[in-house]
Parts: C-alpha cells; sequence; structure tokens
C-alpha cells in the first residue's frame, strides 16, 4: 500500500515538472522585478529561479561544540521559471572538550569529526513575478536523500522532503512622500520536513524551517530615489539583516525553536556577488557565541549566456540586465 502509493507520488511529481518545463512563458531574469534587484541571501533561500553557483562558508561555536561548514550550490534553469539545483556541504564538528587528535583517531567520541553531509536536490517553480508592486513568489521541493554522507557529521539514514515557499516584496510603489523608503525590500520563506521513513537508531522530528531579511538597496536608491552621490564600489552595496530558524513540530523537544539573527552587508556587480553577516544567537537553545558567514556568487546567466542559459526546450533564455 505505501509503496503504491509513494510511486504514485513519485510518477506525479515527474509528471507535473515534465508539464511545467514544456509550458511556454516568457523569459523571468534572475533577481529582477521590475525596477528592483532581489540579491542571493545566505541565510534563506531567495524567491527566484536563475542560473547561478554560490560558496558559502559559516563557522560558529555552538551549544555543542564549533561548527565549520563550506557548502556549494549550483541552480539550472531548465524553462523560464522552473528550476533544478544541487548543493552539498562538507563539515568539521568539533564537540566542546574535544581535543582534536590525528585523522581517524576517536572521531566520533572526543575529537574532531569531519565528512560530507547529505547532499540536496531542489525543484523550484516561480509562479509570481509583479513588476508593478516588486512582488515575486516561488514554489521549491528540496529532496535530501538518506544514507548519503558521513554519520560522524551527523547525515541522516532516511531521505526528507522539504516543500517551501518563499516570498519577495519590494517596496518602490510606496508613494513618492516615502520616497527614502523605496530601497527597502523584505523577502520570506517557510519550509516543513517531512522525513520518508522511521529510524530505530536517529530521532527523526518534524520541524518548520523559516525566515525573513530586510534589506536596504543602495544601487536602488541611486538609480531611482536619488543619487547621493555615493562612489563605487560603495555604491553596489545592499546593508541587509536575516533572521532565520527552525521550530520542531515532534518529539519531545516539540515546541523548541533555534532562531538568528544575521546582519551584514551584500556587494553585488554584474557577474557576482560577495556577502558578509554575523551569526547571532536569538536564544539559548541556539548558543551564546556569535558566528560568521561569508558567501562568494556567480551569476551564470551573465557570465556567459549561450552556454549556462541553454535549455532543451526554450533554447537560450538571455542574460539578465542589472
Amino acid at each position: 500500500m505505501n509503496r503504491t502509493i509513494r510511486g504514485y507520488s513519485a510518477s506525479a511529481l515527474l509528471l507535473s515538472a515534465a508539464i511545467i518545463v514544456l509550458a511556454p512563458s516568457a523569459g523571468w531574469g534572475h533577481g529582477v522585478v521590475g525596477k528592483r534587484f532581489f540579491p542571493t541571501t545566505l541565510a534563506i533561500e531567495d524567491p527566484f529561479v536563475s542560473d547561478e553557483l554560490s560558496f558559502v562558508v559559516g563557522h560558529i561555536k555552538g551549544p555543542e561544540g564549533k561548527e565549520t561548514e563550506l557548502e556549494v550550490e549550483i541552480q539550472k534553469r531548465l524553462s523560464p521559471n522552473f528550476s533544478l539545483g544541487f548543493g552539498g556541504a562538507y563539515k568539521i564538528i568539533k564537540p566542546s572538550g574535544g581535543h582534536g587528535g590525528e585523522e581517524g583517531e576517536h572521531e566520533e567520541s572526543t575529537g574532531t569529526a569531519y565528512g560530507f553531509s547529505n547532499p540536496t536536490v531542489s525543484l523550484r517553480y516561480q509562479f509570481l513575478r509583479d513588476t508593478v508592486h516588486e512582488l515575486a513568489g516561488t514554489l521549491a521541493l528540496n529532496i535530501t536523500p538518506g544514507g548519503v554522507g558521513a554519520r560522524r557529521v551527523e547525515s541522516l539514514s532516511e531521505t526528507t522532503l522539504t516543500p517551501a515557499l518563499q516570498i519577495g516584496k519590494g517596496f518602490g510603489d510606496l508613494p513618492d512622500a516615502a520616497a527614502w523608503l523605496k530601497p527597502f525590500a523584505v523577502t520570506s520563506s517557510l519550509g516543513f520536513n517531512i522525513f520518508t521513513g522511521h529510524s530505530h537508531t536517529e530521532e527523526l522530528d518534524n520541524n518548520l524551517e523559516w525566515g525573513v531579511t530586510l534589506m536596504y538597496s543602495i544601487p536602488y536608491l541611486q538609480s531611482f530615489v536619488k543619487d547621493v552621490g555615493i562612489p563605487w564600489p560603495f555604491s553596489r552595496l545592499i546593508p541587509i539583516v536575516e533572521f532565520n530558524g527552525e521550530t520542531l513540530l515532534t518529539g519531545h523537544g516539540s515546541g523548541d525553536t533555534t532562531a538568528f539573527a544575521n546582519p551584514g552587508l551584500i556587494w553585488a556587480g554584474k557577474y557576482i556577488q560577495l556577502a558578509v553577516e554575523a551569526k547571532i544567537p536569538l536564544n539559548d537553545i541556539s548558543g551564546h557565541h556569535v558566528g560568521i558567514l561569508g558567501m562568494i556568487h556567480f551569476f551564470l546567466d551573465d557570465i556567459a549566456p549561450d552556454i549556462f542559459t541553454w535549455t532543451a526546450f526554450h533554447g537560450v533564455l538571455g542574460p539578465t540586465q542589472r
């Protein structure tokens, strides 16, 4: 019975994806809606499909020890409004009180553990793009295969499905009396983790993943509100703060929430984006030490549009002009 249901769900998902890929649609640019450019953020997903490559590094001392994560993610449009992505991370975890040691010596008990976590495959469909109100929306399904990755860095044995919704809104449609507020924009993400099986060795609890960002675009200010004379490269800066966390919905810790505030700066050029943020715990469960996040992001659709924006059914989608 369960196998039949799962098989039917998988077939329905593949059929839906094929319909979306083949359906005709106008091209939507990377992170652009109307006058608004939404940068790629570090802690939560942005509400766009695109051709992009990201490298993110994070480090923080949490309740259980120091954790460093090196993450890579690539996303490729298969149609103007549908994309396929793949991401993976290499983790280094040093438990509190651990002494490191040589490779392979006491890794899982007292020393530093390192290895790849479960990879993630993502399907993303952009269903909304309102240029007048600078509004964008994307539906996503993240698939994290179980049994892939190193158990010593807490990789899971069960596959996880995470349906999610991302929304972005710019405030360029405010009246001229509030012109200085027009460069503001917000994005949000809400996802729900669903495990496909039951583990006898792991405590698998469903949880809600959430995030909200607030940003102020200096490029938008100077181009569409007033040129206040900020010189390059500072004219390409976007101050930002992200709030993200997870809330457990099942298990012994049901209701427990980890939450972080991530203030930082994004610099966005034509081909590349650089970003750095602090990672500040907001409660005792999240820890007591400030971490750091850094990103280097490549706009593949602008770097080599004839190569990276080619699709089987829609030809070359072309670059994005910002």
